[in-house]
């Protein structure tokens, strides 16, 4: 794995796993990005992930391969949004953890416009989109095409946004990425 940074500061990796008896990692589902202290953002999911009905634990760690400090954080909110459009096929799963996690993350600031642009310049790879708008990222090694299951007629999605500004809307918020409550002015 290779690891972006922002600012000389290390990337974390975000494992995502079962959750098993006794609040224990198991097996492991996926790989994703912190978008704040509170929610993961994993990029072209396996369908397992997409289960609102399952339980996850996300296993965030400050070196890659995990040895270092790591801390597994239970899941406890799911949400979904696919792309088909634009020349793009891709789908999301924001993970809302049930508590912040302790390691700081880079507060970034953009637009869905901004999303929407990086996620098209750089031809849907999320990754590479997230890591361009100054997020740190540890993106796994590639293992061959990406199981579009989203594309099935699955029935737990809504529906697959044919736009990537529509896809971008059902990501920006839910990973509080775009979405953030207004600054009130201190008393």
């Amino acid at each position: 794995m290779s690891s972006h940074s922002v600012s000389g500061v290390p990337a974390l990796a975000v494992t995502v796993h079962t959750k098993e008896e006794g609040a224990v990692a198991g097996d492991l589902l996926g790989y994703g990005l912190l978008t704040s202290t509170a929610t993961v953002l994993v990029p072209d999911p396996v369908e397992a992930l997409a289960n609102p009905w399952r339980r996850f634990i996300a296993r965030i760690s400050r070196s890659p391969g995990g040895g270092d400090k790591s801390v597994d954080v239970p899941v406890g909110g799911v949400s979904v949004a696919a792309l088909d459009g634009d020349g793009i096929t891709t789908a999301a799963v924001v993970l809302t953890l049930v508590w912040d996690e302790p390691f700081p993350v880079a507060d970034v600031k953009v637009t869905k416009e901004q999303l929407a642009d990086a996620l098209l310049r750089n031809h849907g790879d999320q990754w590479a989109t997230y890591a361009e708008l100054g997020f740190r990222v540890v993106p796994p090694e590639k293992t061959g095409s990406v199981d579009t299951w989203w594309l099935g007629g699955t029935e737990s999605l809504v529906g697959v946004a044919g736009s990537t500004s529509t896809f971008v809307a059902g990501t920006c918020c839910s990973s509080r990425v775009c979405c953030r409550p207004p600054k009130t002015a201190a008393a």
